[in-house]
């Protein structure tokens, strides 16, 4: 019998009504999660309903094509499907429901010697030494290495339900390629009811565990799973369409500040295996499986106009690259001087409002602008950001203030404020959300 444990054991009465999930069997060790891309295993599901007169198990390896299971202790006997065959075709089709958009075929045609993961809908939990359950599957390790050819088991001779019977089919068959209890009731890896009728795997992230209000670590690392993405990545989908990858920000040409962040986002049915950003050329970050497309350029970074280069590679091993210009702010810091039309603040060569985004230029919140602040003074809304030390501005520019807070605001040409009208417009500088910070000019 093999090392790894049982899991997933669904318990119900013995009755029609299907009833709550609960886990009756020990926590698997547990490791850190890796999607394995594409897994090579098979990706038939052979629902068998051990007709005409049963199905014999003899325990051992997991090997469905020899009918040996690493769950009974001792040769176990499982009655046929006890419903009939308009029952079991509406299940085998409820089992093909739920795993459609994926690249896995359920049948109800016995494989033979051909490699295929395979439940057992028949016969009852005693059979097989799991009094009590619905159902039962044994626990693939953590490591992304899928073990092919598994067999699972659903209890039909316990209940009639169709909706419990099929959700009890996916669990169970999912539990083989590594999928552990969440807390969403719409999805069949859930305990939790009501419904009993699963909608389908649900493209989401969900708490792992199996009693509502009492999320726990799931199996294999972290605290959430989303089968859905799982077994997109894990088998592909049922048609797999085109996929594209675009940089969202910063917008191409754009002008930038040294250090600034670089977003982009995969279009595809399938998740980022790998991410690298790339600056002329040179890979400057790598992020891992999991993480978000969101990288942060050099803050050494040259002024000047630099290639920026995302690239991924999704679990389909394609490999998809998006490219843009970005103008790098000079730095005028040490005495150095700014090009005309360009204004030297926070110890950077800013462009002035000619420039979308730059020192005074028009926008719509803090994402418009170069320095990455935008402010309204009840007139106008203009890209702004934080005096330099004593309060100094531009020339152009005037600095407005409000306790620790002070911004360079187009006015002056001196560069200080002068203002000492007890009238002088609020300056809302925006902030997170949106959420103002109420600034007046300094008297």
């Amino acid at each position: 019998m093999r090392a790894a444990v049982l899991a997933a054991s669904l318990l119900v009465p013995l009755t029609a009504s299907a009833g709550p999930f609960h886990d009756v069997v020990m926590q698997p060790p547990r490791h850190a999660t890796t999607t394995k891309a594409f897994t090579h295993v098979s990706n038939t599901i052979y629902l068998n309903p051990c007709l005409p007169n049963g199905c014999t198990v003899r325990p051992g390896r997991d090997d469905s094509r020899t009918d040996t299971s690493s769950i009974p202790d001792t040769q176990a006997v499982l009655t046929a499907y006890p419903h009939g065959s308009e029952s079991w075709n509406s299940l085998v089709q409820c089992v093909k429901d739920m795993y459609a958009p994926f690249a896995i075929n359920v049948t109800d045609v016995d494989p033979g010697t051909e490699p295929h993961f395979e439940v057992m809908v028949a016969g009852n939990a005693h059979a097989v030494g799991q009094d009590g359950a619905g159902g039962v599957a044994p626990f693939i390790p953590c490591d992304g290495q899928l073990e092919d050819n598994v067999i699972s088991f659903v209890f039909a001779a316990q209940t009639d339900n169709l909706d419990f019977l099929c959700w009890a089919a996916a669990q169970e068959s999912s539990h083989v390629f590594g999928l552990d209890h969440e807390l969403n009731a719409k999805d069949p890896m859930t305990y939790l009811t009501p419904p009993i009728k699963k909608p389908g795997f649900q493209n989401a992230a969900a708490s792992c565990g199996e009693d509502a209000g009492q999320p726990r670590d799931c199996w294999c690392g972290g605290a959430t799973q989303n089968s859905y993405q799982y077994l997109m990545d894990t088998f592909g989908p049922a048609q797999l369409d085109p996929a594209s990858i675009a940089i969202t920000s910063p917008a191409d040409g754009a002008w930038v500040k040294p250090g600034f962040s670089v977003k982009a986002e995969l279009t595809s049915q399938l998740s980022a295996m790998t991410g690298a950003l790339a600056v002329d050329g040179s890979t400057t970050q790598s992020i891992r499986q999991g993480d978000p497309l969101v990288f942060s350029a050099p803050s050494s970074l040259a002024g000047g106009d630099h290639t920026i280069s995302v690239t991924t590679t999704d679990s389909a091993t394609r490999t998809l690259s998006a490219e843009i210009t970005v103008h790098v702010t000079d730095r005028c810091d040490g005495g150095r001087s700014c090009a005309s039309g360009f204004a030297c603040l926070g110890g950077l060569c800013l462009p002035n409002a000619s420039t979308p985004g730059g020192l005074g230029a028009t926008c719509t919140g803090n994402d418009d602008c170069i320095t990455g602040r935008c402010a309204n003074d009840g007139t106008a809304t203009l890209c702004t950001d934080y005096c330099d030390s004593g309060d100094s501005c531009p020339s152009g520019y005037e600095c407005i203030s409000a306790g620790a807070q002070s911004v360079c605001w187009p006015g002056s040409s001196s560069g200080c404020s002068t203002s000492n009208s007890e009238h002088s417009p609020l300056l809302v500088l925006f902030g997170l959300g949106m959420l103002g910070l109420i600034l007046r000019r300094r008297r």
